[in-house]
């Protein structure tokens, strides 16, 4: 999953607190994140020194200056539930519980454990909350195992490769091919055997 396609998902499952983030999709999500803060941090910077500049002279600034017309605290505001669903997703994506967000409220640690949980890789194998996210390559497999997979099974094509062909070979595999165009295109004889 790359970074418009992990934006767009997390802001489309902002009320979604089942399922599983991949580790992409979360991290994706918050390096847009550490941009927008860091953007609207300067459009907020340069908001208060034009205020600041703007009443000199008038009192206390301080007192007269308004909160709400920092975008910082909009933009908290407005991704506060995608933030935490896709953390409790994501979560649920190493095999633990969403409620462990609530470690966050845990003074100096909280964040810290919950960010190494973040870290943590993606459970390949279906868990509590679901099958995982795409993009493990190969078949999926539950728990319970359901029969062998041979890691090698992606290379034997890189040993097919090497072999040399001979004519009456390929003269075969076009043959092949024809016959399941004429059968599956064209609608005409029996599969190939």
């Amino acid at each position: 999953m790359g970074f418009p396609e992990a934006v767009v998902s997390v802001f489309a499952g902002t009320f979604k607190f089942s399922g599983r983030a991949p580790r992409s999709e979360y991290w994706w999500f918050f390096l847009f994140e550490v941009i927008a803060v860091t953007v609207l941090a300067f459009v907020d910077a340069s908001t208060i020194m034009q205020f600041s500049a703007q009443s000199q002279g008038k009192g206390n600034p301080v007192g007269m200056f308004n909160p709400f017309t920092l975008t910082l605290v909009y933009y908290f505001i407005l991704t506060f539930f995608p933030r935490i669903s896709v953390t409790v997703r994501r979560l649920h994506d190493v095999g633990a519980s969403g409620w462990f967000c609530l470690i966050y409220f845990v003074p100096l640690i909280g964040g810290l454990i919950v960010f190494i949980m973040t870290l943590l890789p993606s459970q390949s194998v279906d868990n509590k909350f679901g099958p995982p996210p795409g993009g493990f390559g190969g078949p999926r497999r539950s728990k319970s195992g359901g029969g062998s997979h041979d890691p090698m099974q992606g290379y034997a094509s890189l040993d097919r490769a090497k072999q040399t062909t001979t004519a009456e070979m390929q003269a075969a595999r076009k043959a092949e091919v024809r016959a399941l165009y004429e059968q599956r295109v064209l609608g005409r004889g029996a599969p190939a055997k």
